[in-house]
């Protein structure tokens, strides 16, 4: 999940894989693939930095599951790029 503000002000977490789209134009939209859609004050690279981090971390913790970084090369690469600590235990 990822957290995100509304227009409005009202702050929430949405599933990144739900999102369908993002698109700008004056203010940031996020289409979700039920239809369902936010006005949301972080602009398009935040909310895509966001989602980068979300995979990370999720590919971390998937590679540890499966018997360490080497069962996911690009693991550890990704998580240093977006500064998730990869050196816990599983």
């Amino acid at each position: 999940m990822i957290a995100v503000t509304c227009s409005n002000g009202e702050h929430f977490s949405v599933d990144p894989d739900a999102i369908e789209r993002i698109e700008h134009h004056g203010d940031t939209l996020v289409v979700l693939t039920d239809g369902t859609h936010f006005v949301v004050q972080a602009d398009v690279e935040d909310l895509l930095r966001s989602i980068s981090t979300h995979r990370a971390r999720a590919l971390v913790r998937r590679a540890r599951l499966v018997g360490g970084y080497a069962a996911l090369p690009t693991a550890a690469r990704l998580a240093r790029r977006h500064g998730v600590t990869t050196t816990a235990a599983p």
